[in-house]
């Protein structure tokens, strides 16, 4: 199974560098790149990675800082500081940072942290596909198809890439079984995956409605029970 890798930094050189290097590694699949905070926690907060590879300092911004919003969206991810400046290592461990690298890289110091990561990190178990009906056959669907979940006349809706479903299970099972790959409940009534949102609308009582790719005609709540958390994954301050 593969490690799900994002590289953060504002120079573009060095992630051009980094990216060249981990790419010699079969098992390393580099799933995003950004250059400031905001890119950075977005990504995360879609993509849930195994790995950040994260600079100490990106435009302004403390990578330190920035570690620990990381840990707050997912405490599993693992963070490797990759940076032209040592003075930060200790401060670094304080977030748990799994590795603290220099610029300019080496290819004997990239091989080190590859094998140590090899042997601490454990790629998550995708929780497979999902199996829906459309009328009296079944389809099975990847999750990185689906656009969102919804309650519809009682029944539990898939809106997918491919189309309109249903599935004999609850938004609350499917929350559980699907969080870890970026889904999240924004109402009693919708399951959303976060990479298939389009615009976030301000709407009545401050809450959101969601504009969702391939589905934009339709009006997907963020309720005032959901909302905190949806503000904290998608750093809307």
């Amino acid at each position: 199974m593969q490690l799900r890798v994002i590289i953060v930094d504002d120079e573009p050189y060095a992630i051009k560098e980094l990216r060249y290097l981990l790419e010699e590694y079969s098992d390393f699949e580099i799933c995003g790149e950004a250059q400031t905070r905001e890119e950075c926690l977005r990504l995360v907060a879609r993509e849930q990675p195994d790995i950040v590879f994260l600079d100490i300092e990106l435009q302004g911004e403390n990578g330190i800082d920035i570690a620990k919003e990381i840990n707050r969206i997912n405490s599993n991810i693992y963070i490797v500081f990759a940076t032209a400046y040592s003075q930060y290592a200790v401060d670094a461990f304080t977030v748990n940072a799994f590795d603290y690298i220099l610029k300019p890289f080496e290819d004997e110091r990239i091989i080190e942290t590859v094998e140590k990561l090899r042997r601490e990190v454990k790629p998550k178990r995708l929780p497979g596909v999902i199996t829906a009906w459309k009328d009296d056959r079944m389809v099975v669907l990847p999750p990185d198809e689906i656009v969102y979940f919804c309650i519809s006349d009682e029944k539990t809706v898939i809106k997918s890439l491919r189309g309109e479903y249903t599935v004999p299970l609850t938004l609350s099972s499917l929350e559980n079984k699907l969080e870890s790959l970026g889904f999240m409940r924004t109402h009693k009534s919708f399951v959303v995956n976060l990479k298939y949102i389009k615009e976030i609308i301000p709407w009545f009582n401050h809450t959101y409605v969601l504009v969702m790719d391939q589905y934009e005609k339709d009006e997907v709540p963020v309720s005032r029970t959901y909302m905190k958390k949806f503000k904290e994954v998608m750093q809307i301050t």
